[in-house]
């Protein structure tokens, strides 16, 4: 029986599978493109968090680690490619990052790698309550974060189905800790935009730390969305590494 974490998008032949965690608001339904740009030999299965897309109609969390318990379990039972990986942009580079933890800790099955996306290292997060905003101060916000379309924003109802959500993912990403473990014995690889003003550079490296393995950081063109070029630059990037 499929989980409701996890939509998959089917790929028979595939022999690997990436797990690819949204960013802070993200609608699986956004990255459908990917499955094709990621070739024939890698399925995709995108995270699908309580409170959008077809779960629309489900309370959202505010608690990542929760979140990661039940995302692990899922994928822990997946029967999907023996050989996977994650990709986390934003916030669910954080969200991907902790359920690499709980799969090492609980020896659940671990990805072989793993790219945390657009996002400073967990331990250097800006603490914001955008979640506490006012409404016309959180759509400002919004509106300079780039990620949600003009349209949307200035959709009255639109934004009343699609704000509880928003709320509660700026929730659970202010409430979250980073705690100092053991390194993590995956690769981690970051991918990053010298003119992402929610990412300081500087902050990008540390991912690497959380890694007994090599790995890089890769810079890309654009802001904090880079991975929705339209040349589908960062799929391809994602293949390479993988080899």
């Amino acid at each position: 029986m499929a989980s409701p974490w996890l939509l998959e998008i089917a790929k028979p032949q595939a022999r690997r599978r990436l797990y690819l965690f949204p960013y802070l608001g993200g609608n699986p339904a956004a990255f459908v493109g990917w499955s094709a740009a990621l070739g024939p030999d890698i399925a995709l299965s995108v995270v699908n968090l309580p409170g959008r897309g077809l779960r629309l109609k489900e309370p959202p969390l505010t608690e990542m680690r929760p979140a990661a318990m039940q995302i692990a379990a899922a994928i822990a039972s997946d029967a999907g490619a023996a050989e996977f990986a994650f990709f986390g942009h934003s916030m669910g580079a954080v969200l991907a990052f902790e359920v690499l933890r709980i799969c090492t800790m609980m020896q659940l099955r671990r990805p072989g790698l793993m790219v945390a996306s657009g996002c400073r290292w967990p331990g250097a997060l800006d603490r914001d309550d955008l979640h506490l905003l006012d409404d016309a101060q959180f759509r400002d916000r919004l509106a300079g974060l780039g990620g949600t379309p003009p349209e949307v924003l200035g959709n009255a109802e639109m934004m009343r189905l699609l704000t509880p959500m928003l709320r509660a993912d700026f929730a659970m990403l202010n409430g979250y800790s980073y705690r100092a473990m053991p390194r993590l014995p995956v690769p981690i690889h970051a991918f990053a935009a010298p003119d992402d003003p929610e990412v300081p550079a500087e902050t990008v490296p540390r991912w690497l730390e959380e890694s007994t393995e090599p790995g890089a950081v890769h810079w890309f063109s654009g802001g904090h969305f880079f991975l929705h070029d339209t040349a589908m630059t960062v799929p391809a990037r994602l293949r390479e590494l993988w080899g």
